[in-house]
């Protein structure tokens, strides 16, 4: 009798951890995606200066949360948005509003499929 509720302890902690990383996936996934739009929104206002700022701000929360993302998702979707997210800022000039725009939606749609990297086998 005791083993069957060892392993109903067991499966009922499996659920909590399950739960809550994939409520961190989808909250820090969130953040960069609205962090994103809010940069962009700012570069298409003419306010390049914050919005470098906020792209870096972005890509330094990415990195922040990429250690607990490796855990979760494969690796080389979190490199690559990594590697987007770093380059993004250099792009934030008036010269290049239309790569700007451009990055900016690979750096969305790369975050977005981490998420759907880790919701997928549900």
């Amino acid at each position: 009798m005791n083993r069957n509720w060892y392993a109903l302890a067991l499966l009922f902690l499996l659920a909590v951890g399950l739960f809550s990383a994939g409520r961190f996936v989808d909250t820090s996934i969130c953040q960069i995606d609205e962090s994103l739009e809010q940069a962009y929104a700012c570069a298409n206002a003419g306010d390049f200066a914050e919005a470098r700022q906020l792209y870096r701000k972005t890509a330094a929360q990415a990195r922040e949360y990429s250690p607990v993302w490796i855990l979760l998702v494969r690796r080389n979707l979190i490199d690559q948005l990594n590697q987007t997210l770093a380059t993004i800022p250099a792009y934030a000039i008036p010269e290049n509003q239309s790569d700007l725009a451009v990055e900016t939606a690979r750096a969305r749609t790369q975050a977005l499929q981490i998420r759907q990297s880790f919701f997928s086998w549900f």
